[in-house]
């Protein structure tokens, strides 16, 4: 077993089980010396949501799977632990799974204990807590002393959390691009190491606030953005007040406590692996020392906010209104409504009054081919009045060149300095808002993804699906709450007897339900089910990974063309080749040769066999280089 000396809740020392039961609190480990669990306890925390409810939940449904459990009262502060013990041990990772998926339906779950074998820990039943009182069973311990759990049972568990809406993460990638590893193995990022912004700087020197996770987490993703290695940071650990969260503990009085100097570095070092690897993955769009940032999201957020109020309030323009076919053939198309808000949510994630728009990806992010999208990129870029550029939604600024797609903006008419003739910084002040710039763009990038998101679904979009009618329904069906056909009919665009009919079919469906109330989602039934049931699941992976191939081929045609045209170059011996990521936007790319015919001729058709069989994988590239 393992004992809390000191009430610190860090159960670092071992005590023999044949010994005097300690009078601290002390805790048993869950899995053998294998690695392999013995027992399951799910750790419900009180202060990460309303235990006592989840564990009402979790015992409910053990109890529709005929699994033996018991149910503990932690302590006094309202925890909840419930228990399963194993006729056999199980895989780790079969443990970890059940934890994560149950974690999204249990808020106040804590995975720590079933995601890690080597230290995971709970008390057992009547052991004292470091609060006072003890845990206390709410029936007989009986299903621990006697095991009838086996790991049948927990499968049955695994696919009951999935069916009830938990989806299980893809495996995180070892390595991100544009990270590597030091001679410790402490990830980092590639580049020249520079200072940190001012912003860093000064948290480095000044007392964290109320919530020193917060404070480190943020200095630590600013050094990791500043190309900083552990090292650099590692150096600062005793001196900089910003990290006092790894230095020590908080304590239930409020005050701190050191922590040890193991311990501390431990957690250091996985604080700073998540700093790099959250950096990695989400890059900023901008230089960080950009001083005019703000300024440019603040432009940029009212354009967009000028440009889907005018959407929004022209639904004849998008053929959402009760004109004939005919009429909103003429007019425009839903499609048309889908591009716009795409280009919409690259410019507030750019923050740059311009974007490169590729057909390829504005068809993964609306559902739509990439022929419906490039003649809606033509109907937006299409002037509503002769000989005024500045009458369409978008306007054009760079053509296509290479393996870039074409340029698109905003039309002038929706820029809060339209008697500008370009986008200067006069135009570009911020607009007095009721939010700041930041919350703006963050606003309408979540609220233009989840609209994208919603409508690019196998459900809606694939040939024998729902339809892409019922998709525009679904989007307007709350999650919380309920609205008439009446507030629904309004919002999609659709009369009454379309949002009918759409609504019916969702319902058959299992994506609606109807209540006294109105309608409202489903909140069991998914898109993937429902994709599944329809035989269209995996429609739209299949047309991006064609696209992607595609792309692939025209990348590495396009820099064979570059290096033809490269003057001065040497003409024997094999070029060599290099890692290159398969789509990086380069210039000057340095790709293997292209296939070629017996005659010299380009050789697509075995380009594109070879880009689909992974050849220009930087590990197959790695491989032919060798």
């Amino acid at each position: 077993m393992r004992v809390d000396v000191d009430g610190t809740n860090d159960y670092a020392l071992t005590h023999r089980i044949e010994d005097d039961a300690p009078a601290s609190p002390w805790a048993m480990n869950l899995t053998e010396h294998n690695g392999r669990y013995r027992y399951l306890c799910f750790d419900l925390d009180a202060k990460n949501g309303n235990a006592a409810y989840d564990a009402g939940r979790l015992s409910l449904w053990l109890d529709e799977l005929n699994i033996d459990h018991l149910v503990c009262v932690s302590g006094p502060s309202g925890g909840r632990h419930v228990w399963i013990a194993l006729t056999s041990s199980v895989r780790a990772d079969l443990v970890a799974t059940i934890a994560h998926l149950a974690a999204q339906l249990l808020p106040s779950l804590d995975v720590a204990p079933l995601s890690n074998p080597a230290t995971g820990c709970v008390r057992p039943p009547f052991t004292p807590h470091r609060r006072g009182g003890r845990s206390e069973p709410q029936s007989p311990v009986d299903v621990l002393l006697a095991p009838t759990v086996d790991v049948d049972e927990l499968d049955a568990l695994q696919a009951f959390l999935i069916d009830t809406g938990a989806t299980i993460a893809p495996p995180p990638q070892s390595l991100v691009k544009g990270m590597a590893y030091d001679s410790v193995g402490h990830p980092y990022l590639v580049g020249a190491k520079r200072d940190v912004s001012a912003r860093i700087r000064e948290m480095l020197n000044l007392a964290p606030d109320d919530n020193t996770s917060r404070t480190q987490g943020a200095v630590l993703a600013g050094c990791a953005r500043a190309r900083w290695r552990y090292a650099d940071v590692l150096a600062l650990l005793d001196t900089s007040p910003a990290l006092e969260h790894a230095r020590t503990r908080s304590q239930p009085d409020g005050t701190r406590t050191p922590r040890p100097r193991a311990v501390a570095l431990k957690e250091f070092a996985a604080d700073w692996s998540r700093a790099v690897y959250y950096v990695a993955q989400n890059p900023l769009e901008y230089d960080a020392e950009d001083e005019e940032f703000a300024s440019r999201v603040a432009a940029v957020s009212a354009a967009v906010e000028a440009a889907q109020e005018r959407a929004r309030t022209s639904p004849g323009r998008w053929g959402l209104d009760a004109a004939s076919r005919a009429q909103r053939a003429a007019q425009g198309r839903p499609s048309h409504r889908a591009v716009l808000d795409a280009v919409c949510l690259y410019l507030s994630q750019a923050a740059r009054v311009d974007v490169e728009v590729d057909i390829r990806r504005l068809s993964a992010d609306t559902g739509y081919g990439r022929e419906a999208c490039r003649l809606a990129l033509l109907a937006l870029s299409t002037p509503d009045v002769e000989n005024e550029p500045e009458s369409a939604w978008l306007v054009r600024v760079d053509d296509a060149r290479g393996v870039h797609g074409a340029r698109y903006r905003l039309s002038e008419r929706f820029s809060t300095g339209t008697d500008e003739p370009e986008w200067s910084q006069a135009a570009m002040r911020p607009s007095p808002s009721t939010a700041p710039a930041a919350a703006q763009r963050t606003w309408w990038i979540n609220e233009l993804g989840t609209r994208l998101a919603a409508l690019a679904h196998d459900a809606f979009a694939a040939p024998g699906s729902l339809g892409r009618t019922a998709g525009r329904a679904y989007l307007h069906v709350p999650h919380e709450g309920a609205a008439e056909i009446s507030e629904l009919s309004i919002a999609a665009g659709m009369t009454p007897s379309q949002i009918h009919r759409a609504l019916y079919r969702l319902q058959q469906a299992g994506l609606a339900e109807r209540s006294k109330a109105g309608w409202h989602r489903s909140p069991v039934i998914t898109r993937d089910f429902v994709a599944i049931a329809l035989g269209v699941d995996g429609y739209l992976l299949e047309r991006s990974t064609r696209y992607d191939i595609e792309r692939g081929v025209w990348a590495w045609w396009s820099a064979e063309c570059a290096w033809m045209r490269k003057r001065h170059k040497k003409r024997r011996g094999r070029r060599a080749t290099t890692g290159v990521a398969l789509f990086a936007q380069n210039d000057r790319p340095d790709y293997t040769r292209y296939p070629r015919s017996r005659t010299g001729r380009p050789d697509h058709a075995l380009a594109r066999a070879l880009v689909e069989a992974g050849i220009l994988s930087p590990e197959r590239v790695d491989e032919l280089a060798a």
